[in-house]
């Protein structure tokens, strides 16, 4: 049975604040600056990596986790379990697929190596609701719109055919995983809830700024988004009590370790549980893979994304050992029955995203050396993207005393702040100021983050200089140059837009630092066909095998866009559904 307490979500804040410090210890340690395959072992402690149950390559240039272990053999099986449907991973992705299946009627056991249910915060980028977006009158992009944007924000690179289905369902799925919760539905993003319901559904950036038009933007973010408060753990409990009330049976602290093959089909899987006890799931339909991703196996991202060993992993839940779960096991145990990994470059998620009441607004960025360096005028990925290009990854965001009036023109995006709030509507507007990057600022909330340090002020770009550490000189010539390009009103040196382009001449001025990010997860996975079926050379279908939520491939690459904040999430949940729908039905 579930356990009440579920782990602690992760804010934003906790994010930047926490694992934004540790990927620039990451750096300090020279880790960033070593050879992919050459990475001291004894970094991995200072980072959070697993060991993944990786050996090395032994010389063959074939790291270990490739090949398959010994099987299991059978005289140590000391418990059989029969079901229909086996999910590995109980996740966002786990948990829907054992609803879906269980819905279906089969009977399903569910197996998590932690010892609960595994979440974090609550952004979901979906599009169609009925309890949401229409209830609201949300405005939406057309769904080719963002698929279409998706896929040149990532090189063209995914599979469009699952993105059209994440598109056309996420929001019929957001209402079914809703369905069972006692939520209150804000009808704006700055109304302050009651706080009497378990959850808060707040619909982020709503109503949209008139003068926002992702259609001209060069990095659009999409209205619609939705986030649920203080996270999505009431859904995912909801979600999972429906799952058991249908006969789910879940195992906690117990960890799949193999796949059962009869021939070529997947017909279970092998577990270890909390005691060392090995077990053998009998599925005789199916076994879903949902085990996240790979983020703490160093093995894996030295072979997989390489670029992805400089930034140190965040995700709390751990095992019963306490060591991470994220270690792509459910990747291995695909790739040792026959599937194949997806086509790379494969996506780290890493955001950038400031202050509270500043955020990523496309003010004037340095470096260490005082020099702008690219159009600020981008997403919270693309501009931690640019970050780590820097000399120690190390930037400062520079602005004025009239960064209030300013705010009506930035993006209305990502990370972005759009709306000044005067002290004398605090209390209106209290919730959506404190809530991170939600878009609000007011002035009792921006001398807060002087006070912590958070935000620099200083009387002259002299002064500025000094408490940065910037160099005067050279800061002095940047802002004057951005000035020069301000009255012009064009941007010569980076094309940002004339609208969003102001100088930097009004005392006092102020100063926020970007420095080097977290990272949330490294996407890529198990390539799958449009029915989340894991395939094999030449896509060929593996039979009784299927794969969701970060062990999948297909859904991003290269890049995470920020264009649909929450698409992760979303995905996850959809093609969780999905995946535990064809299991049942053995489609």
């Amino acid at each position: 049975m579930m356990k009440e307490q579920a782990p602690t979500g992760i804010s934003r804040r906790s994010f930047l604040t926490g694992a934004a410090l540790a990927g620039v210890t990451v750096a300090a340690t020279g880790l960033g600056a070593c050879a992919p395959g050459k990475t001291p072992a004894s970094d991995a402690s200072e980072v959070g990596f697993g060991t993944g149950g990786g050996t090395s390559t032994g010389g063959t240039g074939k790291p270990g986790f490739l090949s398959a272990p010994a099987p299991i053999d059978e005289g140590d099986v000391e418990q059989v379990i029969e079901c229909d449907v086996c999910v590995v991973g109980l996740g966002l992705a786990g948990v829907c697929a054992a609803r879906a299946a269980a819905e279906e009627g089969a009977r399903v056991v569910a197996l998590e190596k932690g010892s609960d249910l595994g979440f974090r915060s609550g952004e979901f980028g979906t599009f169609g609701s009925e309890r949401i977006h229409k209830k609201l009158g949300i405005p939406l992009p057309g769904t080719q719109e963002a698929v279409n944007e998706l896929m040149k924000v990532m090189g063209n690179r995914p599979n469009a055919l699952l993105l059209n289905h994440w598109i056309a369902n996420s929001g019929k799925d957001l209402d079914w995983y809703i369905q069972d919760v006692d939520y209150e539905l804000l009808e704006n993003d700055h109304q302050n809830p009651k706080g009497e319901k378990e959850m808060t559904i707040l619909p982020e950036r709503f109503p949209v700024n008139n003068n926002y038009d992702w259609r001209t933007e060069n990095y659009p973010c999409f209205p619609g988004m939705v986030h649920l408060l203080p996270d999505h753990g009431p859904a995912l409990r909801a979600t999972f009590a429906a799952a058991q009330k249908l006969g789910a049976e879940a195992y906690f602290n117990t960890r799949g370790t193999q796949l059962v093959l009869s021939g070529d089909r997947v017909a279970g899987v092998y577990a270890v549980d909390a005691k060392g006890s090995v077990i053998r799931v009998n599925a005789a339909k199916a076994v879903v893979l949902t085990c996240g991703d790979m983020s703490s196996d160093r093995e894996m991202l030295e072979y997989y994304c390489p670029q992805a060993l400089s930034y140190a992993p965040f995700f709390s839940t751990v095992d019963n050992e306490g060591k991470p779960v994220n270690t792509g096991d459910g990747h291995k145990m695909a790739l040792w029955a026959g599937a194949v990994m997806e086509e790379g470059p494969y996506a780290p998620m890493t955001h950038s995203l400031g202050t509270n009441s500043i955020g990523i607004d496309p003010f004037l960025m340095v470096n260490i050396n005082g020099v702008r360096f690219a159009n600020e005028d981008v997403g919270a990925q693309e501009l931690q993207n640019q970050i780590k290009r820097q000399p120690g990854q190390n930037t400062w965001q520079i602005f004025d005393s009239r960064w209030p009036e300013q705010l009506a023109a930035m993006p209305q995006c990502f990370g972005g702040v759009t709306h000044f709030v005067p002290d004398e509507h605090y209390e209106e507007y209290e919730h959506i100021i404190n809530h991170f990057a939600g878009g609000y600022a007011s002035p009792r909330y921006f001398q807060d983050e002087i006070d912590s340090g958070a935000i620099i002020e200083a009387t002259s770009i002299d002064d500025l200089a000094a408490k940065t550490k910037l160099p005067v000189e050279a800061l002095k010539k940047t802002i004057a140059r951005y000035n020069e390009l301000a009255e012009k009103g064009i941007d010569e040196d980076f094309c940002k837009v004339a609208t969003r382009l102001f100088p930097v001449d009004k005392a006092p001025f102020y100063a926020v630092n970007f420095g080097d990010s977290g990272m949330l997860v490294v996407i890529g996975g198990i390539d799958v066909d449009e029915g989340l079926h894991a395939l094999g050379p030449e896509k060929k279908v593996i039979e009784g095998l299927f794969v969701a939520g970060n062990t999948q491939g297909g859904r991003f690459l290269v890049d995470y866009p920020v264009t649909v904040a929450g698409a992760s999430h979303s995905m996850a949940m959809s093609f969780g559904r999905l995946a535990g729908r064809n299991a049942a039905r053995g489609v």
